[in-house]
């Protein structure tokens, strides 16, 4: 049997999700964008979010590359004795500089009894999605949005709500990830669906507006029927590039990522490939999860469980640089 991505949730909550596809209407067109060089040797990100115990995941980088979401499995005030997952954020003041302590989102955000984590935030700051299993969700785990008017308040959240049955499901969502149009205004979130099969499927739906979705559709080209294909996260700047998670071609159903590009947001993806060893050595009893990009596309955030016999989550980051010049 598949053991469940995420160490140490137990039953409180499985998060897998995604796999097979139909695409609904792209975004919009553009030209090719702009090509990059391999990726360098991922390396663990370390203090200060190491700080918080031996289990992160779940990075995020915002646009301003100047604020990282993550979750850290922590000991909820009301069981000192228990573990739950909260989501939190570190900042620095610059790209060079280094990251600031951890603080917690808050008690709007997290919960004692349920676990936060898969966050994402909009482009303008002021709209955090997020994953949880609290109550009044449609079963397992599903995708919730939160607002805060102070776009520089880590802490000033309102309380979420639940972004409804149309993406929500008793299935079990994760894995929220958002590709915003900047020229047409137009936003399609990315998520993940899982089954009891233990197989997942990426997926993907257009937001009319923050909290009111369309129908969903499987995303075609980056599903494997039979496998877990999950947490996709597309260059956002340009929408020409994806990298997810998948346990296709590997015996043992750990995970790896994934990548995969088109030339415009009207064409469909190409055929995923493995990131590389640089990014995830082949290592048969380690997983990559839960991408994410920088806003320029030269450096890739995820977690890993690598060189370890604890199964401990870390966060790491690897970079690459922009080629210049014509082709």
């Amino acid at each position: 049997m598949k053991r469940p991505l995420v160490a140490g949730v137990g039953t409180a909550l499985f998060v897998g999700v995604a796999a097979m596809l139909i695409m609904i209407t792209p975004v919009a067109t553009q030209e090719p964008g702009p090509r990059f060089s391999a990726w360098g040797t991922a390396t663990p990100l370390g203090a200060p979010f190491t700080s918080l115990g031996q289990q992160q995941g779940c990075p995020f980088i915002a646009k301003d590359d100047l604020n990282l979401y993550f979750r850290a499995r922590v000991h909820p005030a009301s069981n000192p004795s228990g573990w739950t997952w909260d989501i939190f954020v570190s900042h620095r003041e610059a790209e060079d500089a280094p990251w600031g302590t951890p603080v917690n989102l808050g008690s709007k955000v997290n919960t004692d009894t349920s676990n936060e984590l898969c966050s994402f935030l909009t482009i303008d700051g002021h709209w955090l999605y997020f994953v949880s299993n609290r109550p009044g969700g449609y079963g397992g785990s599903d995708i919730w949005l939160a607002h805060r008017k102070d776009k520089d308040d880590p802490t000033g959240w309102e309380t979420p709500m639940n972004l409804g049955p149309v993406v929500n499901t008793s299935a079990g969502e994760t894995g929220p990830s958002i590709f915003e149009d900047e020229a047409s205004g137009e936003k399609i979130m990315y998520f993940t669906r899982s089954y009891p099969d233990w197989t997942a499927k990426i997926w993907q739906v257009r937001l009319l507006d923050n909290d009111n979705p369309s129908d969903p559709s499987e995303v075609a080209g980056l599903n494997s029927a039979g496998n877990i294909n999950m947490h996709s996260f597309v260059r956002r700047k340009d929408g020409l590039e994806v990298i997810f998670i998948s346990d296709r071609g590997n015996m043992d159903w750990w995970y790896d990522l994934y990548t995969s590009t088109r030339p415009t947001t009207a064409s469909p993806w190409s055929t995923p490939v493995r990131l590389g060893t640089q990014v995830d050595p082949a290592d048969p009893l380690a997983d990559e999860a839960r991408p994410s990009l920088s806003w320029d596309g030269t450096t890739l955030y995820f977690w890993s469980d690598r060189n370890n016999a604890s199964y401990w989550l870390h966060l790491y980051k690897t970079t690459r640089t922009k080629i210049t010049g014509k082709k």
